[in-house]
């Protein structure tokens, strides 16, 4: 039998050898170097693994998920222990993993060969909890932007049982800190007033450690420095990025963000109360702030200041099959849009902004607005409550325009004879990835290549029940996925559908979780993606559709992802398989498949549509 190494690594010169059974040769007769490509299946190369790629940085997992291709003819052990290889030629398998430099070998036995494949990986250790030897200031770990009289924590970590003080620059006092944790982690905090009085600016936190046995005192500098704010002169900025977001919390230095509050438009004002790191804190009112990035605004020059807008007369008028609702503002403040009440209201807050609604005027006939009252929540907080009649609408725009807000709520064609037909509605794909590809299955089938076989395939269902398509994005093309959303807006789309599949983080469990998968972030898009992700069910649960297959439920989810968030129309994300997974990575090569999948959302979306016009002729 002959043995055949293949070192298998993005691409690199590797070396091979091989003989041929039965001759009398030395095991391995000839050696020499030659370049390994990376091929689909189609080239036939016995054993490749794909993923982890060669030289990776894993996390710091117990195990993890291994994947690539194989011979289906051989048989198949990673690091020892037997994978099966699917008929198609896809492989999956967890490894246990060490920290540090970590090698996972494939070995393939073929009746008169024999190929192996090693990956290179180096793993992370885990965290590990000792008795500190060094002094560390945890916090501040950013620098602080605050206002006279807020608290600052100071925290450190070091050798436990010591006497630990701080000192700010500038203030001669020193605090005392407390050791929090008594375990062997050696905690300390303490706590600092911002002052008043003279200037406060970039000042160095330092944290001293005192032990009384030995007489021997440790210093350590915090990273972040302190600087009052000054409330005399108001810092205002303005919103310079489309989309922007204001978040419910600054966040982690680590990395991350918080969570999602609102989409301030370009050129909404906003007044800086704080910052911290690169995020500022801004207020919404006196008792509410909120987050945004120091690189999505713009300093307003000079000595400018928020007085409250004051909103005037407020109308209700039809445009075409929409209804907008105009309230004249005269200012570019926050909001924030509240659909309640199973969509009969929408509560528009405005912040920073006072009552000075005399007048409501409704003119024409407006399809969804039965009537529109206003509240001053409080001294700041300025409410507008739109009364919506059922099934009225299924998506919203925010916007400033000409020195007013406006409101615009949108709603289907009618079709009173056929309520489930899609004739005359444009209906937004949008195939995810493209040049980030994606996921990728074992036998190195792009995610982005499965999303755009299925959207294919939806497209000719779409456009035989009479509905017109707008593509978010075409072929190869590169489309950033904040454009995504903007796109199918501009196009005016009724509705949006996001086509994808799916993958797992590392150190999760491939066997676990399987099949489909539905997401929305709106109220007004809860409806849709519970009739596609009934319809998936339909087709897979019991394998009915064209393809057989059976595919595991997992499940229906609220999701902040980019294209789920579009207010504008009812829209929704999909996520048909695992391309991970072997049997799943090989039916989305199918057509079969494909279009199963695209039979899932195309039912669910006339699913939809009906029973939201029949609510609205109720």
């Amino acid at each position: 039998m002959a043995a055949v190494l293949l070192m298998l690594g993005n691409g690199r010169s590797e070396m091979v050898g091989w003989t041929e059974e039965g001759t009398d040769e030395a095991a391995v007769v000839s050696t020499q170097t030659i370049a390994v490509p990376l091929p689909g299946p189609a080239q036939k190369i016995p054993l490749k693994i794909v993923h982890p790629p060669e030289g990776a940085s894993l996390p710091a997992v117990k195990s993890s998920f291994v994947f690539g291709w194989a011979d289906p003819q051989g048989t198949l052990t990673v690091n020892g222990q037997a994978v099966k290889i699917h008929k198609g030629g896809g492989w999956l398998t967890m490894v246990p993993y060490s920290p540090g430099p970590f090698e996972v070998r494939a070995d393939l036995l073929l009746p008169t060969t024999s190929y192996a494949a090693i990956r290179r990986v180096t793993v992370a250790s885990p965290p590990t909890v000792s008795t500190p030897t060094v002094l560390t200031v945890l916090q501040p770990e950013l620098s602080l932007t605050l206002q006279a009289g807020e608290r600052v924590l100071v925290e450190a970590q070091g050798p436990p049982g010591r006497e630990a003080t701080f000192q700010v620059e500038g203030v001669p006092k020193r605090f005392l800190m407390e050791e929090v944790l008594s375990n062997g982690r050696g905690v300390y905090r303490g706590y600092f007033l911002m002052p008043e009085g003279n200037p406060f600016k970039d000042a160095v936190v330092r944290v001293a450690l005192y032990d009384k046995k030995s007489w021997v005192r440790t210093n350590a500098t915090a990273q972040g420095r302190l600087t009052r704010l000054d409330r005399r002169v108001p810092m205002v900025v303005e919103v310079a990025t489309a989309p922007a977001i204001l978040r419910a919390a600054p966040g982690p230095a680590t990395g991350g963000k918080s969570g999602y509050v609102m989409f301030p438009p370009e050129g909404t004002r906003l007044t800086v109360t704080g910052r911290r790191g690169d995020e500022y804190r801004v207020a919404l009112t006196a008792t509410r702030d909120a987050w945004i990035g120091v690189d999505d605004v713009k300093m307003l020059a000079g000595p400018v200041g928020l007085s409250p807008a004051r909103v005037s007369a407020v109308s209700v008028e039809p445009s075409g099959r929409h209804t907008l609702v105009r309230a004249a503002l005269g200012a570019k403040i926050p909001f924030e849009v509240r659909p309640a009440e199973g969509g009969r209201v929408i509560d528009v807050l405005f912040y920073g902004a006072v009552s000075d609604t005399d007048w409501i005027h409704y003119r024409g006939t407006a399809r969804s607005v039965t009537r529109v009252e206003w509240f001053q929540d409080d001294g700041e907080t300025y409410r507008l409550r739109v009364h919506l009649k059922p099934g009225s609408w299924w998506g919203y725009d925010g916007r400033f325009e000409n020195g007013s807000f406006v409101l615009e709520l949108r709603r289907p064609p009618e079709n009173r004879n056929h309520p489930s037909s899609l004739a005359g509605l444009k209906i937004a794909l949008d195939p995810g990835h493209s040049a980030d590809r994606g996921a990728m299955g074992p036998t190195e089938l792009l995610e982005k290549d499965a999303n755009l076989a299925i959207a294919l395939c939806l497209e000719k269902k779409l456009m035989r029940a009479g509905a017109n398509v707008f593509w978010v994005r075409q072929g190869s093309e590169n489309v950033k996925v904040y454009d995504r959303p903007k796109r199918a807006w501009d196009a005016r789309a009724d509705l949006l559908i996001s086509v994808h599949n799916n993958a797992l983080p590392e150190g999760a469990n491939p066997f676990e979780r399987t099949g489909y998968g539905v997401y929305y972030f709106h109220p007004q898009s809860h409806l849709l993606a519970e009739k596609i992700h009934a319809a998936y069910g339909a087709v897979f649960r019991d394998g009915k559709g064209a393809s057989g297959a059976r595919l595991r439920d997992d499940g229906l989810h609220y999701g902040n992802l980019a294209l789920a968030r579009t207010p504008q129309m009812p829209s929704v994300l999909t996520e048909s398989a695992y391309m991970i997974r072997p049997e799943e990575e090989d039916l989305l090569r199918t057509e079969s498949f494909q279009c199963d999948c695209a039979e899932a959302m195309f039912h669910g979306a006339v699913e939809f549509v009906r029973d939201f016009r029949r609510l609205s002729e109720k």
